[in-house]
């Protein structure tokens, strides 16, 4: 496709296409032969060198019967006329890569734990593959991050958790994997011993929880179910529920990913593989997203799945 592009250079309005022509000729030292590289008629060709001299100024080529010459304003002007060409060059490549999504940013949203199965080695493989696009990381401080407003701004793809009971009617998303939940406690809790073979034993006792996790209400339904009523702590950081519980000062339900992430001598689980006990790893993203290395980091997930 010929694409034409026109420069301002010294306030002369110059086709690149003549900067092509011009060089072309400089290469054969032959209009003919120029010409026929270039696809059009000789008389076409001295046509557009002589339109470039008139539009400059100057003379820029000296012809014969046999040859080509430069004259020197022609040379002075070869070397600038290469570089405009090449840039011209790339920057419509990269135009195009930037419309196909080969070449930008993608931000990527993650928890720090779940993701750990896949993320590193999905990342690899998508650098790999394109290696114009770079990938900005950030970490969630906590599950309550994934709403449109982030999603419209401050990342292009969250990977999260998703409950059976949760909807996300406003944005897309597919599941990568689903996990388990777990008991979490400690060899240091004084019910350690008992709990295996009695869950129940742990109601009233003090239950660890991060602050506004949008898991909480599902997490409180698992413990009801099992005669659990505990004493709820909610704290800030999940690094904080997995200190308390190591301590002994309660227990936790969390995705089995978590406390295996934060692995710990002192800490023990138990999966509740119930229906009502499993969490999906999603990847969501805003339908009104127009980055276009969207699709092709979505493409790299699928080529990793199933986990």
């Amino acid at each position: 496709m010929l694409i034409i592009i026109k420069l301002h250079l010294g306030g002369v309005l110059i086709d690149i296409r003549q900067l092509r022509y011009f060089i072309a000729i400089t290469e054969t030292n032959n209009f003919t032969l120029a010409s026929k590289n270039l696809f059009i008629t000789q008389p076409t060709l001295s046509h557009q060198i002589a339109e470039l001299e008139r539009q400059i100024g100057v003379k820029l080529l000296v012809r014969n019967r046999h040859s080509v010459q430069l004259t020197h304003a022609g040379a002075a002007l070869l070397k600038e006329a290469k570089e405009i060409v090449t840039k011209a060059d790339e920057a419509v490549k990269i135009t195009r890569q930037a419309e196909a999504g080969t070449i930008g940013n993608i931000k990527i949203g993650f928890l720090g734990a779940s993701e750990r199965r896949f993320l590193p080695q999905l990342i690899a493989n998508f650098r790999k593959r394109y290696p114009k696009i770079s990938i900005s990381l950030n970490h969630f401080d906590s599950f309550t991050t994934l709403d449109r407003n982030t999603l419209d701004g401050a990342i292009d793809l969250a990977i999260t958790l998703k409950s059976t009971a949760e909807s996300l009617t406003t944005m897309n998303w597919k599941v990568v994997y689903t996990v388990p939940l777990s008991l979490v406690f400690s060899d240091n809790h004084p019910l350690a011993d008992q709990i295996p073979n009695n869950l129940a034993v742990l109601d009233h006792e003090a239950f660890f929880y991060v602050t506004q996790d949008r898991g909480l209400a599902h997490t409180l339904e698992v413990c009801t179910r099992r005669n659990i009523h505990p004493t709820i702590n909610l704290v800030p950081h999940i690094q904080s529920v997995l200190m308390s519980v190591e301590a002994g000062e309660g227990f936790s339900i969390l995705p089995r990913s978590v406390p295996e992430t934060y692995a710990s001598p002192l800490l023990r689980y138990i999966n509740i593989e119930d229906d009502d006990s499993f969490l999906d790893v999603i990847v969501a993203w805003n339908n009104n997203n127009t980055n276009p290395s969207v699709p092709l980091f979505l493409t790299e997930l699928d080529n990793i799945l199933p986990l």
